[in-house]
């Protein structure tokens, strides 16, 4: 796959491979047991927005197209977010791996060191307690929660 599953940029693309691969990667997850319900109830199909669970993990999935008649200079938001059962962010893998969603509680988001303790830093990163000092600076700044 071509595509690339992005996760906290607001997944703005133009990139049909990009929506494609974000779309595979849902249909994925639902296929190995995630539960899955519309992310804003009645309001917005589960096509659009889509939060699951599984065994602890959440994960919120946005695969939207623009509404007919709405102008848009996207193709589409296609974007996936996942939490492990600690609240702390998990990298998607660009392709939907159970056994890598797992074993990402115990990875560094920032410098990717593999198996580590992780702690969280800013609202829900997953950090190593190397990198935990440089990224409280950076991130954690006076008014970061505010």
């Amino acid at each position: 796959m071509s595509g690339t599953v992005k996760r906290g940029q607001f997944g703005f693309t133009n990139s049909q491979a990009d929506l494609d691969a974000v779309i595979a990667w849902r249909d994925a997850a639902i296929a190995d047991g995630w539960s899955h319900r519309p992310t804003y109830g009645k309001s917005e199909s589960e096509d659009r927005a889509c939060t699951m669970e599984k065994n602890g993990y959440k994960a919120m999935v946005l695969t939207r197209t623009p509404i007919e008649g709405k102008p848009s200079k996207w193709k589409a938001e296609a974007e996936v977010n996942i939490w492990g059962p600690d609240g702390l962010a998990i990298k998607p893998p660009n392709v939907y791996d159970w056994e890598a969603i797992q074993s990402a509680v115990a990875t560094c988001g920032y410098c990717g060191a593999h198996p580590v303790k992780t702690e969280r830093v800013g609202f829900a990163g997953r950090c190593c307690e190397t990198c935990l000092p440089t990224m409280r600076a950076k991130i954690e700044v006076p008014g970061w929660a505010n």
